[in-house]
């Protein structure tokens, strides 16, 4: 699939090249509100484009991307539209669009490296490591880093925490020191990338140092908490755990830890009084279970503790599953986005069928496979793709594009159009969408509608010469210009 000035962005384009510093999305969006996103050197934001951004810092992102959409008609080589409805999508926890979206911006604007940070943040989120670290290439080079004001720089350090790369984590959080060097936050992130590299004892100094810099500091109570507790100092780690309770009342990680200490000093009245708080967080935090197990088997209700262990082995068994179909899924998917890259389409493919035999639901395996087959002219192979892709994600830009380019193939022209217009409202930019919708129309007869769209392709890719000549053709009364050429 084309976009812009003509280039190819197939479904790897959309991906890939398509595909704890935990920052969660109420803390992406603080970064909106408190430093914004856009930089000084940018036209002001005006029209639908303004009223979008308005929109994101009130939360309503369906909203925003409604009218960002429309933004794109108006000016649909501004990479801003993109990035801002890729912001929308990503809070609202539409993973996968968001990242379409930000391949359209950062493909727009290749120059504005904050776009390449919040994408390799979302791919990270969909576990797109492969994506997500050659977004981050970039960043090797000092002078790039160096670009990137001090709300980004944290938000790097935290993708390349969260991507298991430390010591990029810690050169980016060294740069953004030279302009805040007592920011409480930072020494809280040197701390616990120290703990992932397991060196505790140096990162609970920089704790110390977070706490110092801002004693209103949960996250920091509560990783000097987890160390004193691992060192067996179980009464210090009560206190530094009760205090980051206090800061943050309702966090259930931390209540389940201090719960942890509480038995570990053999309080199951208090380990209950704590866990029971957040009870109801038992399924993303399935220690609470565990710990309201052993508390009530110690007071001797045998069976109460044994059904709180059991749910505790119910979740963590399927997390466990999930888990391993996940990674038992990721190692070819990025296998095969590497032979793709070296041009081994072959090698790619026989990849991403063993990566749905793990997990049949991925997403992006069956978007490469649906693509790889249309270009084959395999339209049966490619269907029970297509079909999985709509199930997952039925908005998907690159689902509804190649469901367009089926339809098409089967010369079911009114069918390729509704998903060819859909795709429209959020890809007008797109060079080789506008063509196909020129010949979808130029097949159903309507002649006009196919001019505008042809005469839009060529404005976007003002270089295609096999576009004029359809244009000419249809001008010249051929009734089916682009029936000789793959859409």
């Amino acid at each position: 699939m084309a976009t812009g000035g003509g280039h190819q962005i197939k479904v790897r384009s959309f991906l890939a090249l398509a595909v704890s510093l935990c920052l969660c999305a109420s803390v992406v969006n603080s970064f909106f509100l408190t430093h914004g996103w856009a930089q000084t050197a940018e036209p002001p934001l005006q029209g639908p484009l303004a009223e979008g951004v308005n929109l994101i810092a009130k939360g309503q992102f369906p909203e925003a991307v409604q009218v960002l959409n429309r933004a794109k008609q108006d000016t649909p080589q501004d990479p801003r539209p993109y990035f801002y409805c890729g912001m929308a999508q990503a809070q609202a926890g539409r993973l996968q669009d968001a990242a379409s979206e930000l391949v359209e911006a950062v493909h727009l604007a290749p120059d504005r490296l904050e776009y390449r940070v919040f994408q390799a943040h979302v791919f990270e989120q969909l576990v797109q490591t492969y994506a997500a670290e050659h977004t981050l290439a970039v960043f090797q080079d000092e002078h790039a880093l160096r670009q990137l004001a001090p709300s980004w720089l944290q938000l790097l350090a935290d993708v390349y925490y969260r991507l298991g790369k430390t010591d990029d984590a810690l050169r980016v959080l060294n740069l953004w020191a030279e302009s805040a060097p007592h920011n409480a936050s930072i020494d809280l992130y040197r701390g616990q990338s120290y703990v992932v590299k397991s060196q505790p004892d140096v990162a609970f100094k920089f704790f110390q140092t977070s706490i110092a810099e801002s004693d209103q500091n949960p996250q920091a109570y509560f990783e000097l908490g987890k160390i004193l507790y691992q060192r067996g100092d179980f009464p210090a780690a009560r206190e530094a755990l009760r205090k980051a309770v206090q800061e943050d009342k309702d966090n259930p990680e931390y209540r389940s830890k201090l719960a942890s200490v509480y038995l570990a000093m053999n309080d199951p009245d208090a380990a209950i009084e704590c866990s029971k708080v957040v009870e109801t967080s038992g399924d993303k935090f399935p220690t609470i279970y565990y710990d309201l197990g052993r508390a009530y088997r110690s007071k001797g209700d045998a069976a109460r503790g044994a059904e709180y262990v059991k749910k505790f082995q119910q979740i963590t068994a399927a997390e466990r599953d999930k888990l391993d179909r996940r990674i038992a899924a990721d190692r070819p998917i990025g296998q095969a986005q590497r032979q793709l890259d070296q041009g081994h389409t072959e090698e790619a493919r026989t990849l991403f069928d063993k990566a749905l035999q793990m997990d049949p639901n991925r997403w992006e395996p069956n978007a490469y496979l649906a693509e790889m087959d249309l270009n084959a002219g395999d339209l049966k192979a490619a269907y029970p793709h297509l079909e999985k892709l709509e199930q997952i994600n039925a908005e998907s830009p690159i689902g509804n594009f190649l469901m367009a380019r089926y339809w098409f193939h089967q010369k079911e022209y009114t069918r390729a159009r509704v998903y060819a217009e859909k795709v429209k409202t959020s890809r007008p930019d797109n060079s080789e969408l506008r063509t196909m919708l020129g010949d979808i129309y130029a097949e159903l007869g309507e002649k006009e509608k196919a001019m505008q769209e042809y005469e839009a392709a060529i404005r976007l890719a003002p270089d295609r010469q096999d576009l004029r000549q359809r244009l000419q053709k249809l001008r010249d009364g051929e009734s089916n210009p682009g029936r000789s050429s793959q859409p």
